[in-house]
């Protein structure tokens, strides 16, 4: 299996251009910890008019992957690549925004395990999560490595 990702002459992608596309922010980060909010548009609804369960999952895998790479060093990032991504979707999201409250549960060789949950405008759990992440070459310490997309190393 070739490792390098597969791009097309057309397909130049751009970093953080998805985020920028769906909407989302980042409101609080913090070691092991990040909330990430979306405020919702018509075009985040599904066919039968609720929130699209994709648009819980896109919010809370970058929400969790934020939480898993937090780096206090000024200068350095930390970056992961999702494993896994298990979401439970328990009602559909009433108000104008949600909100992925996401924590770090453990990290052991370069896999990264976060927990979370999507909250409402009226603050009433609407989904919750568990993801696997891997960590980048260098990225499973703190301190993180120097920013700068080079070649990515899994």
């Amino acid at each position: 299996m070739d490792d390098k990702p597969i791009s097309p002459e057309h397909y130049k992608p751009q970093p953080g251009g998805f985020r920028k596309h769906v909407g989302y922010r980042t409101i609080v980060w913090r070691e092991n910890y990040a909330e990430i909010v979306l405020d919702l548009e018509a075009y985040h609804g599904n066919t039968v008019g609720a929130l699209h369960g994709g648009v819980y999952m896109t919010v809370m895998d970058a929400a969790m992957g934020q939480a898993a790479t937090w780096c206090p060093v000024e200068g350095n990032v930390r970056r992961c690549v999702t494993i896994s991504l298990n979401v439970s979707f328990l009602k559909a999201a009433r108000g104008p925004r949600i909100t992925a409250v996401t924590r770090l549960e453990s990290s052991a060789n370069r896999v990264a395990v976060c927990r979370g949950e999507i909250v409402d405008a009226d603050g009433s759990v609407c989904a919750t999560a568990q993801g696997s992440f891997r960590y980048m070459r260098g990225s499973e310490r703190l301190e993180g490595v120097p920013m700068g997309l080079g070649e990515l190393k899994y």
